[in-house]
């Protein structure tokens, strides 16, 4: 489970919830001079400017549930 903050502005290595084709998706934030640039996680596709996305806030906490 993610905690996020929708009114918190994104910073350099954060993780970030943004709306892609419709669907939420997670991605790492770096700050490349003036703009942000989302990585997603490995195994998907190429960096997408922030601003071709609707940013919908910044995870603040995870939590995780192990089973034994």
């Amino acid at each position: 489970m993610l905690v996020v903050d929708e009114g918190r502005t994104p910073q350099h290595n954060d993780l970030v919830i943004a709306l892609e084709e419709e669907e939420q998706c997670l991605f790492h934030a770096f700050r490349i001079g003036g703009s942000l640039l989302l990585i997603p996680p490995r195994g998907r596709n190429g960096a997408v400017p922030a601003r071709w996305v609707d940013l919908r806030g910044v995870v603040v906490s995870q939590a995780r549930r192990y089973v034994h």
